[in-house]
């Protein structure tokens, strides 16, 4: 058995060196926050989480396509200079789109703070678009990291994200009872982690090799990852993280405080190890593509680990979830773990498809990861119209919820193989 195991990781591959290099930072990244989640949840009520979970769903949904997704091109050019012109085009837009966001929030924020069935979140909104424009400077420079292997860099950032973030959340918590500490300090740890990520760019022969007449080349080069990416992109992060949002409106804000925390913890094994995987992975399948015309070999390595790492995870919620989140968080909490119970087959399985989809991007397959995040964005709103039609309790929505979405994402791993293997 442990030799198969020592089979499929192929320590001495330039793939698993990648990884490992992404891992260990990733890992440290990891640690940090979750050793000290049990003081942030003495500090912070569900309450407070359930507003930072409203907050971080609206900046995680337009920060997704805060760059039009055409981070994702900046692997792809043979010439520095045209990849630096993507980066470029990539930050301006992020820029425009962050004001337009503002625009918006000016103009709306007590019709969307009614949505949310919160009146504390309308100040936070204003917030927003400060936290969408870092978030697409990161999404742009950990592609551009990815591209030139500067993995070190990558797993730095990491580190300076979570360990600020976290820092900043228990020192503002200690002499403030409110959300606002764990808002600020997500937004800050965005903010110190750019540094890391840029240290290793010349600026100024940045900005002296773009020009307006390479960016918009650029941009038309690779007009598919907004044409088709964004939008699928866009359903997807919608799709994911709306739960949030109508728990709130559904079931009130100490719900969405409940499922924020179960959420984050069952996220622990994909911000471990599923970011790192999908930046290497990235990289190696579109080098298998242009050796041998398919990525088969290394998406059944990738998906072989990804299911060892996630069988031990589910075992172990199932058993002792409420009971392991009531003793580590406090008894406030075991509610949590109750959902965590719920939810882990469906977070397992998103952990396991998360690095995976990016083969459509790297085989430029942008019409299928449409169509497919559209079905999975329809799907969720027919799940939480079917829950309010009824007037079931939270648990039955959730119970609803990860069985069909599981089916669901089980049939997108199929539909991946037959894009990698040639077949579709």
């Amino acid at each position: 058995m442990f030799g198969k195991i020592r089979n499929i990781i192929a320590p001495d591959s330039d793939f698993s060196k990648n990884f490992f290099i992404l891992f260990k930072g990733t890992v440290i990244a990891q640690i940090i926050p979750m050793a000290l989640t049990p003081v942030l949840t003495r500090l912070y009520t569900p309450e407070d989480f359930g507003i930072l979970e409203l907050f971080v769903s609206v900046i995680s949904i337009l920060g997704a396509i805060a760059n039009f997704r055409y981070e994702l091109s900046v692997v792809l050019p043979d010439r520095k200079e045209d990849a630096w012109n993507v980066m470029g085009f990539g930050f301006l837009l992020s820029i425009v789109f962050s004001l337009f966001t503002l625009l918006v929030i000016g103009l709306f924020a007590d019709e969307i703070a009614g949505l949310l069935n919160n009146s504390k979140i309308k100040f936070w909104l204003y917030f927003v678009p400060l936290a969408v424009v870092l978030q697409g400077f990161f999404n742009m420079l950990s592609y551009y990291n990815t591209r030139e292997k500067l993995f070190k860099s990558i797993s730095y950032a990491s580190v300076s994200r979570a360990g600020s973030r976290t820092l900043i959340q228990i020192v503002i918590g200690l002499f403030k009872k409110s959300p606002a500490g764990l808002i600020i300090g997500q937004i800050l740890g965005y903010a110190v982690s750019l540094f890391p990520l840029s240290s290793k760019i010349n600026f100024r022969l940045f900005f002296k090799k773009i020009t307006w007449k390479n960016m918009k080349a650029q941009a038309y080069r690779y007009r598919d990852f907004p044409k088709f990416t964004m939008p699928s992109t866009l359903a997807n992060s919608t799709a994911t993280n709306m739960t949030g949002m109508l728990i709130s409106a559904l079931y009130g804000i100490n719900s969405v405080g409940f499922y924020s925390l179960s959420n984050r913890i069952l996220g622990l094994p994909s911000a471990l190890i599923g970011t790192s995987m999908s930046n290497v992975y990235y990289k190696e399948a579109h080098d298998q593509l242009k050796k041998f015309g398919n990525a088969k070999e290394v998406f059944l390595s990738t998906l072989k680990k990804l299911v060892l790492v996630s069988i031990p995870v589910i075992l172990i919620i199932i058993l002792g979830g409420e009971t392991l989140f009531a003793f580590v968080f406090g008894e406030e909490w075991r509610i949590a773990g109750l959902y965590a119970k719920i939810l882990i087959p469906l977070i397992m399985i998103r952990f396991i498809v998360a690095p995976l989809s990016v083969s459509l991007s790297v085989f430029e397959r942008q019409k299928i990861s449409l169509y497919w995040q559209l079905g999975l964005l329809v799907i969720s709103i027919l799940v939480f119209v079917i829950s309010w039609w009824l007037g079931w309790d939270i648990e039955s929505f959730l119970i609803l919820m990860v069985s069909v979405l599981s089916l669901y994402y089980i049939y997108f791993i199929f539909l991946l193989y037959k894009v990698v293997s040639g077949e579709k």
